[in-house]
């Protein structure tokens, strides 16, 4: 949960709830509501709060209360925030993974080709 992530980088590093607000330009009030999950901070606040920690936004979204990152919440690893995929699905991006920049190039061409063609019929 976004809230509770907030509130333990915010402690963690020493912050107070004035201070976050101050960095994104809210009034303290607005934070302390993402911190209790009444509102949800906004894409912009969460990329400006991800640079403050030094974590990437996928970690903040996935952080649990230990500090790190949670990865109960990943189907695949390194394809974190995806549904729930089908075995031939992994197979497909396990597969993509090992093939050159061109290739890859190659291979998205055709899906998209092969996408727009089965939608035209």
């Amino acid at each position: 949960m976004v809230s509770k992530t907030l509130k333990t980088l915010r402690k963690s590093n020493g912050f107070t709830q004035k201070q976050i607000a101050d960095k994104l330009n809210i009034d303290r009030s607005t934070y302390s509501y993402y911190e209790l999950g009444k509102i949800n901070p906004s894409i912009s606040s969460m990329v400006t709060l991800a640079d403050l920690y030094g974590i990437s936004l996928d970690e903040m979204v996935h952080f649990d209360e230990a500090g790190s990152v949670s990865t109960a919440a990943s189907p695949v690893s390194g394809y974190e925030g995806a549904p729930v995929l089908s075995e031939d699905e992994k197979k497909l991006i396990a597969s993509y993974r090992q093939l050159s920049t061109a290739a890859k190039e190659d291979v998205l061409i055709s899906v998209i080709n092969i996408a727009r063609d089965s939608a035209n019929q």
